[in-house]
């Protein structure tokens, strides 16, 4: 059973926590007592900012303090000192989030999970109030195309929101906010290098040609050939029912995941006239999970390629000195690049899907003395082209007439044409209201609702949200909340389809299923405190999911496939709303300045969500009951400043058919992260080490489905990256 074996043992556990506690406890003893002068780069205040503005909760600025929502601020300053490169890497250092890495493109590159609400579709990924999701409702790929270095914050709010957003608005809301033109000309350039062969930077260059006007353009760009797990990871294996001892990956076959990205900001305004564009581009492996045993490697063309246009002609117009109007034009181009490939040994499974939105939106603003009232409406188009996996390639046509299966033969002899695929095409509505209204000077209250229908399955959803905001004192506030939300069983869900010998996977409208929205409620209780050294937020909340969407929600068996080379028998999959979840716990995040040379900042999350699947209940797949962070910043002189960050994960739960797990857990992990920065080496030039996973730990996390690696489905476990490096230079024009 040595297969079972943690890959950490407790004695390696114990010796970093020492380690990571004796360096917090050190450093700010070695310097409280300095009597240098002020640094030139000040340490934050504090690291969450209680009340900085923010927009994402309400859609119109407003303290965090008085925010309906649980808002975490990362301002760009903290992005720099923890040298975050990706919002994965942000996302990694908030409670309340699990990170399961290496998944692969074709499933998100990374599952970023917020309360025990998987699937990278839940939370809503904006970027100054763009959406980047795809609006057909496939996985949003969390690669390092979303970058931050044209950033002034990110606002991570926590909690259902689609009375204001909609669709996809589950389990909260990100939403990446530039930085604000006011200089006349501004150019920062970074360049960064490291192991694996990892070569990243970025240029923003912002502009104000006139009083009334600014400009602000930026491009990315990150390359990287990944490390070679298979190597990594030679001396570990599990045990196969039907394999025996069974290696993570075939020792004669290569391994390959290199991984391009690269994305783009454009945005321009000229008084109250504004046009923004983002572009996301991504190339990653697509089967990084996939079990060797099924004849799947791990090369170079085996990836998903994947390209985002979103764009947006916004006008404010100030009707009287309480009523604003905002019009809103929008769109979006998701591809999927015709050659993404999900490789086999035997043959290679050509995926592919596409889909295009034009809309627009209008929204009025009525502020009065003791509050504001925000409504408007909003309607989309949406084409889309299924997602499909099949043995031949694609083209730019809006119909697919080439997949295998031409009939389905039910076990009732029932004979089900397949016709070709089609490009669909609908449209979207939503109406949506919203106030918040100071009742006394410590007592205010919030209400909303939304009201969203699309014309495909005329299906219709309600989502209300309410609460109420009590300012005990000046900086300490109590929050109680309630908001609903859902998922669209949008086009990803209803079409997607893809065929593997006798197994396969077909849209739930062929066997007259009809998929409904998924949805969720929640309720969080939050308390928050801040003064001028300290920062504390608790919140704790129970949520409950219906009617969730499972991509493999029903299956048929003994079913009879028709395909040009004959029959066979074999087995379908169908999307349907067949699970319930329920989640329940607590987030704490704190930070607390000790001196200007040391800032130490401390989370901790719990959780217990429970899936409820096909008459059976078992704790949520992906999720660890326990996650503690902790950290210190600070600077040394006027010319350094470092940032050590620790991470213990507990056991990640794992799904009832693992063939290793069997549903019980994953051994849980501990990291350690650093960045230094040497600052103002020459007028403007910055240096940056950043180094993650310090102690060069090999750990796991938990694959697709973890699921039966007998059909194909995933591993049991992820191998990890081991300890990694990037250091580079900024300079600032």
């Amino acid at each position: 059973m040595d297969y079972l074996k943690k890959p950490l043992s407790n004695i390696l556990l114990i010796q970093p926590a020492l380690l990571c506690l004796i360096v917090l406890a050190w450093v700010p003893v070695s310097y409280a007592n300095t009597t240098s002068a002020l640094p030139f780069y000040e340490p934050e205040r504090i690291y969450y900012f209680m009340d900085e503005p923010v927009i994402t909760a309400s859609r119109f600025s407003q303290p965090t303090s008085q925010a309906p929502s649980t808002v975490m601020v990362i301002t760009s300053k903290i992005i720099q000192e923890r040298g975050y490169k990706n919002l994965v890497d942000v996302l990694e250092d908030l409670p309340g989030f699990d990170i399961q890495k290496h998944i692969g493109g074709q499933a998100g590159g990374t599952y970023v999970i917020q309360r025990g609400l998987w699937g990278n579709n839940k939370l809503l990924v904006l970027k100054d109030g763009i959406r980047l999701n795809p609006e057909n409702g496939s996985n949003l790929v969390y690669g390092n195309q979303l970058s931050l270095g044209d950033l002034k914050q990110i606002e991570v709010m926590y909690g259902p929101a689609s009375a204001i957003y909609g669709a996809d608005a589950y389990a909260g809301i990100i939403n990446l906010i530039t930085k604000k033109v006011d200089t006349p000309k501004n150019l920062e350039l970074e360049v960064s290098g490291g192991n694996a062969d990892t070569a990243e930077g970025h240029i923003l260059f912002q502009a104000r040609p006139t009083y009334d006007s600014f400009l602000h353009i930026y491009a990315h760009g990150y390359s990287s050939n990944g490390f070679n797990l298979r190597d990594l990871y030679k001396d570990y294996h599990y045990h196969h029912p039907l394999y025996g001892r069974t290696y993570f990956y075939a020792p004669d076959q290569s391994f390959e995941i290199p991984e391009r990205d690269w994305d783009m900001a454009f945005k321009a305004g000229w008084k109250s006239l504004e046009v923004e564009a983002v572009y996301l581009h991504t190339s990653q492996p697509t089967n990084i999970a996939a079990p060797y045993n099924t004849g799947r490697t791990q090369h170079a063309k085996d990836r998903v390629i994947l390209d985002t246009w979103s764009f947006r002609l916004k006008h404010d117009l100030q009707i009287t000195d309480y009523l604003e109007a905002v019009t809103k034009f929008k769109g979006q181009i998701y591809r999927m690049d015709p050659e993404s490939r999900y490789g086999r040994r035997q043959f290679n499974n050509y995926i592919y899907e596409r889909s295009d939105m034009l809309g627009m939106e209008e929204q009025l603003r009525y502020s009065y003395q003791s509050g504001k009232i925000l409504g408007g409406f909003v309607f989309k188009r949406i084409s889309t082209m299924p997602y499909l996996n099949s043995r031949t390639p694609f083209d730019e046509g809006d119909t697919y007439n080439d997949f295998p299966i031409k009939e389905v033969i039910t076990s009732d002899g029932e004979h089900i044409e397949i016709g070709p695929f089609k490009e669909q095409h609908y449209w979207t509505y939503g109406v949506y209201v919203q106030a918040n209204h100071r009742v006394t000077s410590k007592v205010s209250l919030f209400a909303g609702a939304r009201l969203d229908w699309e014309t495909f399955t005329h299906h219709k959803s309600f989502n209300p949200r309410t609460g109420i905001i009590y300012t005990i004192k000046r900086g300490e506030t109590l929050k109680l909340m309630y908001g609903h939300a859902y998922i669209s069983p949008s086009a990803y869900f209803r079409f997607k389809a893809w065929v593997d010998n006798n197994y396969a996977h077909l849209p739930p409208s062929v066997f007259g299923y009809h998929l409904k929205p998924e949805k969720v409620s929640s309720v969080e209780l939050s308390y928050s405190k801040h003064t001028e050294r300290l920062f504390l937020n608790m919140s704790a909340y129970v949520s409950r999911s219906t009617d969730s969407i499972q991509e493999a929600g029903r299956f048929l068996d003994n079913v009879l496939f028709v395909t040009s080379e004959g029959i066979q028998e074999a087995t379908v999959e169908i999307t349907d709303n067949t699970g319930r979840q329920t989640n329940f716990g607590i987030d704490l995040a704190a930070s607390y300045r000790l001196s200007r040379f040391a800032t130490i900042n401390f989370g901790y999350s719990f959780i217990n969500a429970r899936q409820r699947l096909r008459g059976h209940s078992f704790d949520a797949p992906k999720i660890s009951n326990h996650k503690f962070l902790a950290g210190i910043t600070g600077y040394v002189g006027k010319h350094f400043s470092y940032n050590v960050r620790c991470r213990w994960i507990s056991e990640i739960h794992t799904s009832p058919t693992n063939t290793v797990y069997h549903g019980t857990t994953i051994p849980g992990i501990f990291l350690i992260d650093a960045n230094i920065r040497w600052l103002n080496l020459l007028p403007g030039l910055d240096a940056h080490l950043t180094i993650k996973n310090l102690l060069d730990s090999k750990y796991f996390t938990a694959a697709n489905g973890s699921g039966d690696p007998t059909n194909g489905a995933s591993l049991p476990r992820v191998p990890q990256d081991p300890l990694s490096f990037l250091m580079g230079l900024s300079y600032r024009f």
